[in-house]
Parts: structure tokens; sequence; C-alpha cells
């Protein structure tokens, strides 16, 4: 009975350990079966609480039969052996009884740890479902966000576009504003280079004439000034010789 228990005990914990090392060679972590690490989705999986609910049914079967009162033979043989059997049962119950407290609280903790696990694995299949529920509610408001993003960017980016458009026609209109008020300013320029001109070359004309009327009145003013010298010499003249005349008369 002994032997059995261990071989249960031995065999949960080599499938849990089997499992372990499978999962951790599926995720790439190689770990050794020196230093077995179970972890609680594996312990609560449906397999695994599978087995321990058959070595359950093992030891809730045999966790008070030691001895064994069982035989493998038939008739009066059997009746006999199974009869030897109880009695050396009851006599060997002063050394047995404590190895059948050990089989009763192996098998106890065996069902409290089925019920824990169990209990467990319904609690984490309900927070699977909240969480999947969650991340199912987050993913739609990420969505929607997203949406409202791209909508927002697309306004933006239409924005951004009428602005460039507005911006490009105003440097356009600027520019063509800029062009015209160059060419009148070169026009302007151009007239009044001509008129400068213009204005140089009638400068030059009026200075001429007023040259030359100079020069004219110069000449009037010498010719003015030479003809009454002239007259002023005859009348000096006239005058010298009516005073020599009248000089003369009297002497």
């Amino acid at each position: 009975m002994v032997s059995e228990v261990e071989n249960i005990l031995v065999e949960i914990r080599e499938h849990v350990r089997a499992e372990e090392e499978a999962k951790r060679a599926a995720s790439g972590d190689r770990a050794t079966l020196e230093q077995p690490a179970a972890s609680p989705e594996g312990l609560t999986s449906p397999e695994s609480l599978a087995h321990l609910s058959a070595h359950l049914t093992t030891t809730a079967r045999a966790w008070d039969r030691l001895p064994p009162v069982v035989s493998n033979r038939t008739g009066m043989t059997a009746r006999i052996e199974l009869w030897i059997k109880r009695r050396l049962k009851k006599l060997g119950h002063w050394f047995t009884w404590e190895q059948v407290n050990f089989n009763s609280a192996v098998h106890h903790a065996l069902v409290e740890t089925e019920q824990t696990l169990s209990r467990q694995a319904q609690e984490l299949a309900g927070l699977r479902a909240a969480l999947a529920g969650e991340s199912e509610t987050r993913g739609n408001e990420l969505a929607q966000k997203e949406k409202e993003i791209q909508t927002l960017r697309s306004a933006i980016d239409e924005q951004a576009r009428k602005q460039a458009t507005q911006y490009a026609q105003s440097q356009a209109a600027e520019q063509e504003a800029r062009s015209a008020v160059e060419a009148r300013l070169s026009s302007l320029a151009g007239e009044l280079r001509e008129r400068d001109e213009q204005l140089s070359a009638e400068q030059r004309v009026c200075f001429k004439q007023l040259s030359l009327e100079t020069s004219e009145a110069a000449v009037l003013e010498d010719r003015g000034r030479r003809a009454i010298e002239a007259r002023v010499r005859k009348l000096e003249e006239t005058r010298d010789s009516a005073r020599d005349k009248a000089a003369d008369a009297r002497g």
C-alpha cells in the first residue's frame, strides 16, 4: 500500500514535470529537470485535473486497506486465506494504523488540492473571460480612438493643404503685385529719366539763349556807350568851337 501511494505521488510529480518541461521547450526556455517549477496554468489545466481525479479514485479505494484483504484463489482456500488475513490485519493493526493515518492524510490532502485546483481553474477561466471582455472593450475603444485620430489627422491634413494652397496663392499674388510695382517703378524711372534728359536739354538751350542774349546785350551796351561817347566828344568839340568863335568875336 505504501508503494502504491508513493507511486501515485511520483506519477503526479513526474506528470507535472513533464508538462512543465514541454511548455518550457515550446517557449524556448531550456530549463533542466533538476529545477522544475509548476506553473498555475499547468496545475489547473483540464488534463492535470483529470489525471489527479483518476489518482484520487485509487487513493479513495485503497487508503485504508493495509494490508489489503484480497485473494486470488477461489472456494474454501480463498475463504481460509481471507480469514487468516483478517486475523493478521487485526493483530497487525498496532503497527499499520500510523500508515493508514498517513494514507488518509495524503488522500484528503489530495482531495483538497484537487478541489482547490478546480476552484483556481474556475477562477482563472473567469479571469480569462473578464480579461478577454476587457481586452475586447479596450480593443474597441482603441479602434474608436484610432478612427478619431485618423479623422483628426485627415482634417488637419486637409486644413494644411488649404493653408498651403492659400499661402501659395498669396505668394503668387504678392509676387505678381511686386512684379507690377517693379514694372511701374521701372516705367516711372524711365519717364523720369526721359524728362530729366529733356529738362537738361531745355536748360542747355535756355542757357545758350541766355548767353546769346547776354552777349547781344553787352554788344548793344558797348555800341550805345560808344555812340554816347562819340556824341559827348562831338558836343564837347562843338562847345569848344563855339567858345573859340565867341572869343574871336569879342576880340
